[in-house]
């Protein structure tokens, strides 16, 4: 099992000199299970991700966590898409599909993309072999998880024959009180990689917002028992140097647990 990082930024993409260091694409998660390749998310880092495809493969798994326009914005630049060649299997949220269709130009004057979705090359289909709430990729178990998120979003669990990681973005996590499905969601995980947009003194004016800020994504690292938790959807107003010290105050909190913050080209390997 092997993850790159491809897009780390929420909300909206943040380039600029402040966040050359973890990135500021939005959110993309490129996962090789098996032979696999599966994605997570379409923000703006799929487009790199496609550079890199094009060519070497003619499927690939496209897992959608939930149809904000953050997750999905970059999958009319994903060059794939104009590959003849190519098969993608859309899974994960039920309406996957149809969020990224509406990308496109529909043929009525109210914007999009414009090439239309029905005239790509590849092959894009929703494959319900990949509903939640859980599904298989070959040797690999792969459970959802409901998020709490305005509109809905689901997290993802991979279990396999090297260990489990679990990734969950826009999520916001209770004041108090963990919510036990989640801890049990990503209970003894190798890796667990938690939406971490916000710093606490931010959660008051932003509470509601989905979101989580980095003592909560601890504690529920900590709760779990996971082996290693990596911060990611990082705010786009979030400089370089103010991400690494919401790390580095986490791991003055929880000595004994690997915490890192998500980086474009950061690569995991279980």
């Amino acid at each position: 099992m092997r993850l790159r990082f491809w897009g780390t930024r929420g909300s909206i993409p943040a380039p600029g000199p402040d966040t050359v260091r973890f990135g500021g694409n939005s959110t993309c998660v490129q996962l090789e299970l098996g032979g696999r390749q599966v994605i997570i998310d379409a923000g703006s880092g799929i487009r790199p991700l496609g550079r890199a495809l094009l060519g070497r493969m003619h499927e690939v798994v496209l897992l959608i966590t939930h149809l904000h326009p953050d997750h999905l914005l970059g999958f009319p630049f994903f060059a794939p898409i104009f590959d003849p060649r190519m098969t993608i299997r859309v899974g994960g949220w039920p309406n996957g599909l149809l969020g990224l269709r509406r990308l496109f130009y529909s043929g009525r004057p109210v914007g999009g993309f414009p090439v239309p979705f029905d005239l790509l090359p590849a092959t894009i289909v929703r494959d319900p072999a990949l509903a939640p709430p859980r599904f298989r990729l070959g040797e690999y178990m792969v459970r959802t998880a409901p998020l709490s998120h305005p509109q809905g979003s689901i997290g993802y669990r991979f279990d396999g024959p090297e260990g489990c990681l679990v990734f969950i973005t826009d999520n916001e996590l209770p004041p108090q009180g963990l919510p036990s499905h989640l801890v049990d969601f990503c209970r003894g995980a190798n890796v667990l990689i938690h939406d971490c947009q916000y710093l606490p003194q931010e959660m008051g004016p932003f509470r509601g917002r989905g979101h989580s800020d980095w003592p909560s994504a601890l504690a529920l690292a900590l709760a779990a028992g996971v082996g290693r938790l990596i911060f990611t959807h990082h705010d786009p107003e979030r400089s370089d140097l103010q991400v690494q010290q919401m790390v580095d105050q986490a791991r003055a909190h929880a000595p004994k647990l690997a915490v890192d913050a998500a980086a474009e080209g950061m690569v995991l390997e279980l």
